[in-house]
Protein backbone atom coordinates (compact mmCIF):
# COMPACT_ATOMS: atom_id res chain seq x y z
CA UNK A 1 0.00 0.00 0.00
CA UNK A 2 1.40 3.13 -0.98
CA UNK A 3 2.60 5.47 1.77
CA UNK A 4 -0.61 8.49 2.99
CA UNK A 5 1.59 11.79 2.53
CA UNK A 6 0.69 15.60 3.71
CA UNK A 7 1.68 17.77 0.39
CA UNK A 8 3.58 20.82 1.38
CA UNK A 9 5.50 23.02 -1.09
CA UNK A 10 8.80 21.73 -0.91
CA UNK A 11 8.03 18.48 1.11
CA UNK A 12 6.69 15.40 1.55
CA UNK A 13 5.86 14.21 5.20
CA UNK A 14 5.11 10.26 5.52
CA UNK A 15 1.73 9.83 7.97
CA UNK A 16 3.98 7.64 10.40
CA UNK A 17 6.26 10.68 10.72
CA UNK A 18 3.64 13.38 10.56
CA UNK A 19 1.01 11.31 13.39
CA UNK A 20 3.16 11.09 16.08
CA UNK A 21 4.83 14.73 15.89
CA UNK A 22 0.89 15.90 15.76
CA UNK A 23 -0.41 13.46 18.63
CA UNK A 24 2.75 13.56 20.98
CA UNK A 25 1.71 17.02 21.61
CA UNK A 26 -1.80 16.01 22.06
CA UNK A 27 -0.60 13.52 24.79
CA UNK A 28 1.23 15.72 26.85
CA UNK A 29 -2.11 18.19 26.65
CA UNK A 30 -4.03 15.32 27.83
CA UNK A 31 -1.50 14.90 30.68
CA UNK A 32 -1.71 18.40 31.72
CA UNK A 33 -5.28 18.61 31.88
CA UNK A 34 -5.50 16.21 34.73
CA UNK A 35 -1.72 16.48 36.02
CA UNK A 36 -1.84 19.73 38.32
CA UNK A 37 -5.65 19.70 38.57
CA UNK A 38 -4.57 16.34 41.20
CA UNK A 39 -1.30 17.46 42.41
CA UNK A 40 -1.98 20.92 43.50
CA UNK A 41 -2.56 20.28 46.98
CA UNK A 42 0.85 18.80 47.51
CA UNK A 43 3.29 21.13 45.17
CA UNK A 44 5.33 22.77 48.04
CA UNK A 45 5.38 26.44 46.42
CA UNK A 46 1.70 27.61 45.91
CA UNK A 47 -0.67 27.96 48.82
CA UNK A 48 -3.63 28.87 49.11
CA UNK A 49 -5.92 30.16 45.75
CA UNK A 50 -2.68 29.99 44.53
CA UNK A 51 -3.02 26.82 43.49
CA UNK A 52 -6.54 27.95 41.65
CA UNK A 53 -4.54 30.48 39.69
CA UNK A 54 -1.72 28.13 39.27
CA UNK A 55 -3.96 25.60 36.62
CA UNK A 56 -6.48 28.12 35.74
CA UNK A 57 -3.62 30.77 34.10
CA UNK A 58 -3.38 27.87 31.59
CA UNK A 59 -6.83 27.32 30.86
CA UNK A 60 -7.45 31.22 30.38
CA UNK A 61 -4.46 31.77 28.05
CA UNK A 62 -5.84 28.98 26.05
CA UNK A 63 -9.52 29.83 26.19
CA UNK A 64 -8.00 33.41 25.11
CA UNK A 65 -5.72 32.48 22.59
CA UNK A 66 -6.72 29.21 20.90
CA UNK A 67 -8.66 31.19 17.60
CA UNK A 68 -5.41 34.28 17.73
CA UNK A 69 -3.20 30.71 17.09
CA UNK A 70 -5.27 29.63 14.10
CA UNK A 71 -4.57 33.50 12.70
CA UNK A 72 -0.98 33.05 13.39
CA UNK A 73 -1.06 29.54 11.80
CA UNK A 74 -2.56 31.26 8.59
CA UNK A 75 -0.30 33.64 8.35
CA UNK A 76 3.03 31.51 9.20
CA UNK A 77 2.13 28.16 8.21
CA UNK A 78 0.34 25.60 11.03
CA UNK A 79 4.50 23.67 10.70
CA UNK A 80 6.11 26.65 11.92
CA UNK A 81 3.17 27.75 14.26
CA UNK A 82 3.49 24.20 15.79
CA UNK A 83 7.22 24.14 16.25
CA UNK A 84 6.77 27.91 18.48
CA UNK A 85 4.21 26.66 20.87
CA UNK A 86 6.25 23.88 21.46
CA UNK A 87 9.14 26.11 22.22
CA UNK A 88 7.07 28.12 24.17
CA UNK A 89 5.36 25.05 26.13
CA UNK A 90 9.07 24.00 26.63
CA UNK A 91 10.34 27.19 28.23
CA UNK A 92 7.18 28.14 30.51
CA UNK A 93 7.13 24.39 31.42
CA UNK A 94 10.28 23.79 32.43
CA UNK A 95 10.29 27.20 34.40
CA UNK A 96 8.70 26.41 37.63
CA UNK A 97 11.57 23.90 38.62
CA UNK A 98 14.03 27.19 38.58
CA UNK A 99 11.58 29.30 40.77
CA UNK A 100 10.02 29.55 44.00
CA UNK A 101 7.21 31.76 43.95
CA UNK A 102 3.80 30.93 43.46
CA UNK A 103 3.23 34.79 41.97
CA UNK A 104 5.99 33.09 39.20
CA UNK A 105 5.03 29.96 38.70
CA UNK A 106 1.25 31.25 38.10
CA UNK A 107 2.82 33.26 35.40
CA UNK A 108 4.53 30.55 33.84
CA UNK A 109 1.50 28.62 33.57
CA UNK A 110 -0.08 31.52 31.36
CA UNK A 111 2.72 31.20 29.16
CA UNK A 112 2.12 27.81 28.61
CA UNK A 113 -1.66 28.05 28.28
CA UNK A 114 0.11 30.78 25.10
CA UNK A 115 1.92 27.99 23.90
CA UNK A 116 -0.60 25.52 23.74
CA UNK A 117 -2.96 27.29 22.05
CA UNK A 118 -1.09 27.77 19.05
CA UNK A 119 -0.32 23.45 19.49
CA UNK A 120 -3.77 22.48 19.35
CA UNK A 121 -4.77 25.24 16.94
CA UNK A 122 -1.62 24.17 14.45
CA UNK A 123 -2.73 20.23 15.14
CA UNK A 124 -6.26 21.28 14.21
CA UNK A 125 -5.16 22.51 10.82
CA UNK A 126 -2.62 20.10 10.24
CA UNK A 127 -5.03 17.23 10.51
CA UNK A 128 -7.92 19.07 8.97
CA UNK A 129 -5.79 20.11 5.94
CA UNK A 130 -4.89 16.14 5.14
CA UNK A 131 -5.90 15.62 1.57
CA UNK A 132 -8.25 12.27 2.34
CA UNK A 133 -11.37 11.81 4.16
CA UNK A 134 -10.27 8.76 5.63
CA UNK A 135 -6.87 10.31 7.03
CA UNK A 136 -8.70 13.23 8.74
CA UNK A 137 -11.06 10.74 10.26
CA UNK A 138 -8.14 8.55 11.55
CA UNK A 139 -6.60 12.14 12.17
CA UNK A 140 -9.27 12.95 14.38
CA UNK A 141 -10.17 9.92 16.44
CA UNK A 142 -5.92 9.17 17.55
CA UNK A 143 -6.25 13.08 18.55
CA UNK A 144 -9.23 11.52 20.89
CA UNK A 145 -7.85 8.45 21.91
CA UNK A 146 -4.19 9.89 22.47
CA UNK A 147 -5.92 13.10 24.42
CA UNK A 148 -8.26 10.70 26.33
CA UNK A 149 -4.88 8.36 27.75
CA UNK A 150 -2.72 11.36 28.60
CA UNK A 151 -5.68 13.00 30.63
CA UNK A 152 -6.31 9.18 32.21
CA UNK A 153 -2.29 9.06 32.81
CA UNK A 154 -1.90 12.48 33.72
CA UNK A 155 -3.13 11.86 38.20
CA UNK A 156 -0.97 8.58 38.18
CA UNK A 157 2.14 10.68 36.74
CA UNK A 158 1.70 13.12 38.92
CA UNK A 159 0.88 11.17 42.46
CA UNK A 160 3.82 8.88 41.35
CA UNK A 161 6.60 12.02 41.26
CA UNK A 162 5.08 13.65 44.30
CA UNK A 163 4.99 10.21 46.55
CA UNK A 164 8.62 9.62 45.42
CA UNK A 165 9.93 13.32 45.97
CA UNK A 166 10.81 14.50 42.53
CA UNK A 167 7.96 16.84 42.30
CA UNK A 168 10.14 19.30 39.96
CA UNK A 169 10.42 16.16 36.89
CA UNK A 170 6.66 17.23 36.58
CA UNK A 171 8.12 20.31 35.27
CA UNK A 172 11.40 19.13 33.63
CA UNK A 173 10.22 15.31 31.88
CA UNK A 174 6.75 17.07 29.81
CA UNK A 175 9.53 20.11 28.65
CA UNK A 176 12.18 17.88 27.35
CA UNK A 177 9.26 15.99 25.57
CA UNK A 178 7.92 19.09 24.45
CA UNK A 179 11.81 20.44 22.98
CA UNK A 180 12.43 17.15 21.43
CA UNK A 181 9.29 17.23 19.13
CA UNK A 182 9.62 21.27 18.63
CA UNK A 183 13.06 20.59 16.69
CA UNK A 184 11.87 17.59 14.71
CA UNK A 185 8.62 19.58 14.25
CA UNK A 186 10.90 22.99 12.59
CA UNK A 187 13.10 20.24 10.83
CA UNK A 188 9.87 18.10 8.97
CA UNK A 189 7.06 20.60 9.52
CA UNK A 190 8.10 24.31 8.99
CA UNK A 191 7.89 23.89 5.16
CA UNK A 192 3.45 22.91 5.36
CA UNK A 193 1.47 25.25 3.56
CA UNK A 194 -2.48 24.73 3.44
CA UNK A 195 -3.27 27.21 1.09
CA UNK A 196 -4.63 29.53 4.09
CA UNK A 197 -5.00 33.30 3.04
CA UNK A 198 -2.24 34.91 4.19
CA UNK A 199 -3.88 38.22 4.93
CA UNK A 200 -6.22 36.50 7.49
CA UNK A 201 -6.37 39.35 10.34
CA UNK A 202 -4.57 38.91 13.45
CA UNK A 203 -6.59 40.52 15.82
CA UNK A 204 -4.73 41.48 18.94
CA UNK A 205 -6.66 43.64 20.38
CA UNK A 206 -9.70 41.66 20.59
CA UNK A 207 -7.74 38.75 22.09
CA UNK A 208 -6.47 40.99 24.61
CA UNK A 209 -10.06 42.05 26.08
CA UNK A 210 -10.77 38.25 26.27
CA UNK A 211 -8.21 37.83 28.13
CA UNK A 212 -8.47 40.48 30.37
CA UNK A 213 -12.22 39.83 30.47
CA UNK A 214 -11.98 36.26 31.30
CA UNK A 215 -9.34 36.56 33.66
CA UNK A 216 -11.05 39.10 35.74
CA UNK A 217 -14.78 36.92 35.51
CA UNK A 218 -12.09 33.87 36.90
CA UNK A 219 -10.73 36.27 39.26
CA UNK A 220 -14.08 36.69 40.92
CA UNK A 221 -14.79 32.96 41.46
CA UNK A 222 -11.69 32.42 43.46
CA UNK A 223 -11.71 31.88 46.78
CA UNK A 224 -9.00 34.51 48.44
CA UNK A 225 -9.44 37.82 48.53
CA UNK A 226 -12.39 40.41 50.61
CA UNK A 227 -15.77 39.41 48.92
CA UNK A 228 -16.28 42.87 47.60
CA UNK A 229 -13.23 42.69 45.89
CA UNK A 230 -14.27 39.55 44.18
CA UNK A 231 -17.35 40.53 43.53
CA UNK A 232 -15.93 43.50 41.81
CA UNK A 233 -13.82 41.59 39.76
CA UNK A 234 -16.27 39.48 38.37
CA UNK A 235 -18.37 42.98 37.17
CA UNK A 236 -15.55 43.99 35.44
CA UNK A 237 -14.89 41.14 33.54
CA UNK A 238 -18.81 41.09 32.60
CA UNK A 239 -18.36 44.62 31.16
CA UNK A 240 -15.09 43.72 29.61
CA UNK A 241 -16.29 40.52 28.07
CA UNK A 242 -19.34 43.02 26.56
CA UNK A 243 -17.08 45.32 25.12
CA UNK A 244 -15.70 42.21 23.31
CA UNK A 245 -18.77 40.98 22.58
CA UNK A 246 -19.71 44.43 20.59
CA UNK A 247 -16.27 44.73 18.66
CA UNK A 248 -17.08 40.89 17.49
CA UNK A 249 -20.64 41.95 16.28
CA UNK A 250 -19.04 44.91 14.36
CA UNK A 251 -16.37 43.17 12.92
CA UNK A 252 -16.34 41.73 9.46
CA UNK A 253 -14.01 38.76 10.61
CA UNK A 254 -15.11 38.19 13.92
CA UNK A 255 -11.79 36.52 16.53
CA UNK A 256 -15.47 34.76 18.23
CA UNK A 257 -18.57 34.69 15.95
CA UNK A 258 -20.54 35.99 18.54
CA UNK A 259 -23.99 35.95 16.73
CA UNK A 260 -23.56 32.62 16.45
CA UNK A 261 -24.48 31.96 20.42
CA UNK A 262 -27.76 33.01 20.49
CA UNK A 263 -29.41 30.08 22.43
CA UNK A 264 -31.44 28.64 19.71
CA UNK A 265 -28.83 28.50 17.57
CA UNK A 266 -25.84 27.14 18.81
CA UNK A 267 -25.97 28.38 22.65
CA UNK A 268 -27.35 25.05 23.65
CA UNK A 269 -24.51 23.34 22.45
CA UNK A 270 -22.33 25.40 23.60
CA UNK A 271 -23.39 26.06 27.10
CA UNK A 272 -23.26 21.92 27.29
CA UNK A 273 -19.38 21.74 26.21
CA UNK A 274 -18.67 24.63 28.82
CA UNK A 275 -20.54 22.43 31.33
CA UNK A 276 -19.44 19.62 30.30
CA UNK A 277 -16.17 20.42 30.36
CA UNK A 278 -16.21 22.18 33.93
CA UNK A 279 -17.65 19.12 35.35
CA UNK A 280 -14.67 17.19 34.31
CA UNK A 281 -11.83 19.76 35.54
CA UNK A 282 -13.83 20.65 38.26
CA UNK A 283 -14.13 16.53 39.63
CA UNK A 284 -10.64 15.95 39.04
CA UNK A 285 -9.72 18.74 41.06
CA UNK A 286 -12.21 18.34 43.92
CA UNK A 287 -12.08 14.42 44.62
CA UNK A 288 -7.94 14.82 44.04
CA UNK A 289 -7.92 17.21 46.87
CA UNK A 290 -8.38 14.14 49.60
CA UNK A 291 -6.02 11.35 47.57
CA UNK A 292 -3.07 10.39 49.66
CA UNK A 293 -1.57 7.50 47.62
CA UNK A 294 -1.44 5.81 43.89
CA UNK A 295 -4.76 3.69 44.80
CA UNK A 296 -6.82 6.55 46.08
CA UNK A 297 -6.30 8.30 42.92
CA UNK A 298 -6.92 5.69 40.89
CA UNK A 299 -10.70 6.37 40.21
CA UNK A 300 -9.72 9.72 39.29
CA UNK A 301 -7.91 8.85 36.79
CA UNK A 302 -10.15 6.21 35.04
CA UNK A 303 -12.78 9.01 34.85
CA UNK A 304 -10.86 10.10 31.61
CA UNK A 305 -11.17 6.88 30.28
CA UNK A 306 -14.92 6.75 31.32
CA UNK A 307 -15.42 10.20 29.22
CA UNK A 308 -13.89 8.41 26.21
CA UNK A 309 -16.75 5.33 26.44
CA UNK A 310 -19.22 8.22 26.87
CA UNK A 311 -17.91 9.91 23.57
CA UNK A 312 -18.11 6.02 21.99
CA UNK A 313 -21.77 5.77 23.71
CA UNK A 314 -23.10 9.37 21.97
CA UNK A 315 -22.69 7.66 18.67
CA UNK A 316 -24.60 5.09 19.32
CA UNK A 317 -27.62 6.78 21.33
CA UNK A 318 -27.90 10.02 18.68
CA UNK A 319 -30.33 8.16 16.71
CA UNK A 320 -32.83 7.26 19.47
CA UNK A 321 -33.20 10.70 21.24
CA UNK A 322 -33.51 14.16 19.76
CA UNK A 323 -30.65 16.68 20.34
CA UNK A 324 -32.09 18.63 22.98
CA UNK A 325 -32.81 15.54 25.06
CA UNK A 326 -29.47 14.06 24.53
CA UNK A 327 -27.76 17.09 25.94
CA UNK A 328 -30.23 16.93 28.52
CA UNK A 329 -29.20 13.58 29.60
CA UNK A 330 -25.58 13.77 29.64
CA UNK A 331 -25.55 16.92 31.90
CA UNK A 332 -28.27 14.99 34.18
CA UNK A 333 -26.00 11.99 34.35
CA UNK A 334 -22.90 14.52 35.29
CA UNK A 335 -25.33 15.70 38.18
CA UNK A 336 -26.54 12.32 39.86
CA UNK A 337 -22.45 11.16 39.55
CA UNK A 338 -21.87 14.09 41.65
CA UNK A 339 -24.45 12.89 44.38
CA UNK A 340 -23.52 9.85 44.07
CA UNK A 341 -19.57 10.83 44.67
CA UNK A 342 -20.82 12.50 47.76
CA UNK A 343 -23.08 9.88 49.27
CA UNK A 344 -21.58 6.56 47.77
CA UNK A 345 -18.31 6.75 46.63
CA UNK A 346 -15.60 7.56 43.88
CA UNK A 347 -15.92 4.19 41.67
CA UNK A 348 -19.24 4.12 40.68
CA UNK A 349 -19.39 8.25 40.73
CA UNK A 350 -16.52 8.23 38.19
CA UNK A 351 -18.54 6.15 36.01
CA UNK A 352 -21.55 8.08 35.60
CA UNK A 353 -19.81 11.84 35.64
CA UNK A 354 -17.11 10.28 32.63
CA UNK A 355 -20.00 8.47 30.75
CA UNK A 356 -22.64 12.53 31.01
CA UNK A 357 -19.07 14.33 30.41
CA UNK A 358 -18.40 12.04 27.27
CA UNK A 359 -21.84 12.01 25.50
CA UNK A 360 -21.91 15.90 26.75
CA UNK A 361 -19.21 16.87 25.00
CA UNK A 362 -19.54 13.98 21.86
CA UNK A 363 -22.71 15.70 21.82
CA UNK A 364 -21.92 19.05 21.86
CA UNK A 365 -19.15 19.07 19.44
CA UNK A 366 -21.46 17.18 17.10
CA UNK A 367 -24.48 19.50 17.31
CA UNK A 368 -22.51 22.82 16.96
CA UNK A 369 -20.14 21.75 13.70
CA UNK A 370 -23.33 19.97 12.45
CA UNK A 371 -25.89 22.29 12.77
CA UNK A 372 -23.87 25.02 10.57
CA UNK A 373 -23.60 25.69 6.76
CA UNK A 374 -20.15 24.81 5.43
CA UNK A 375 -19.10 28.26 5.11
CA UNK A 376 -19.78 28.70 8.93
CA UNK A 377 -17.56 25.31 9.94
CA UNK A 378 -14.26 27.44 10.71
CA UNK A 379 -16.26 29.85 13.17
CA UNK A 380 -17.78 26.79 14.67
CA UNK A 381 -14.94 25.11 15.47
CA UNK A 382 -13.26 28.41 17.14
CA UNK A 383 -16.42 28.29 19.40
CA UNK A 384 -16.28 25.03 20.14
CA UNK A 385 -12.44 24.92 21.37
CA UNK A 386 -12.71 27.95 22.96
CA UNK A 387 -15.77 26.81 24.87
CA UNK A 388 -14.30 23.46 25.73
CA UNK A 389 -10.81 25.85 27.31
CA UNK A 390 -13.42 28.25 29.11
CA UNK A 391 -15.21 25.11 30.80
CA UNK A 392 -12.04 24.24 31.86
CA UNK A 393 -10.91 27.37 33.96
CA UNK A 394 -14.73 27.87 35.31
CA UNK A 395 -14.56 23.88 36.67
CA UNK A 396 -11.31 24.60 38.26
CA UNK A 397 -12.18 27.94 39.74
CA UNK A 398 -16.10 27.16 40.69
CA UNK A 399 -15.24 23.82 42.66
CA UNK A 400 -11.94 24.85 44.05
CA UNK A 401 -14.00 27.86 45.04
CA UNK A 402 -16.86 26.33 46.57
CA UNK A 403 -14.57 23.88 48.35
CA UNK A 404 -11.94 26.28 49.73
CA UNK A 405 -15.57 27.89 51.40
CA UNK A 406 -17.43 24.72 52.47
CA UNK A 407 -13.84 22.72 53.68
CA UNK A 408 -16.26 19.50 52.70
CA UNK A 409 -15.99 17.15 49.05
CA UNK A 410 -19.50 16.61 50.10
CA UNK A 411 -20.80 20.04 50.62
CA UNK A 412 -19.12 21.03 47.05
CA UNK A 413 -20.44 17.98 45.17
CA UNK A 414 -23.82 18.59 46.15
CA UNK A 415 -24.09 22.40 45.09
CA UNK A 416 -22.45 21.66 41.78
CA UNK A 417 -24.64 19.04 41.10
CA UNK A 418 -27.40 21.24 42.01
CA UNK A 419 -26.28 24.14 39.59
CA UNK A 420 -25.72 21.39 36.74
CA UNK A 421 -29.40 20.54 36.85
CA UNK A 422 -30.37 24.29 36.83
CA UNK A 423 -28.80 24.08 33.33
CA UNK A 424 -30.50 20.94 32.58
CA UNK A 425 -33.84 22.64 33.35
CA UNK A 426 -32.57 25.75 31.12
CA UNK A 427 -32.02 23.57 28.17
CA UNK A 428 -35.43 22.24 27.49
CA UNK A 429 -36.36 26.02 26.68
CA UNK A 430 -34.32 25.40 23.35
CA UNK A 431 -36.28 25.88 20.35
CA UNK A 432 -33.79 25.27 17.87
CA UNK A 433 -32.97 22.15 15.59
CA UNK A 434 -29.93 20.23 15.53
CA UNK A 435 -27.96 18.21 13.16
CA UNK A 436 -24.77 16.11 13.78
Amino acid sequence: MAESVLVSERSTVPKKVLFPLLLIPMFLGGVDSTLFNSVAYDLPVLTDSWRLWFIDGYTIALASSIVLGSRLGARLGPGVTLAIGLFVFTVAGASPALLDSPVAWTATRFVQGFGYALIVSSVASVIGGLPNTAERTLGYSLWITTYSIGAGAGPLIGRAFVDGGAYTMLFWLPAAIALVVGVFATLLLRSINLGQAASTKIDVASSVLAFLGFGLFVAGLQSHGPALGRVLATAAGCGVLAVFSTRQLRSRDPLIDVRMLNFSRLGAPSLALVVGSASYTGSVFLFSAQADSLLAILPVSVLALWVSLGGFAFHKLQSRFSPVHMLQVSLATCALGLVVAAFVGLWPASFLIGLGVGVSMASGDSYLLGSVPPKDVARAAALQETSLAVGAALGVAGFGGIFAATSSVVGTAVITAVIVAVVVWAIRFNRGVFSA
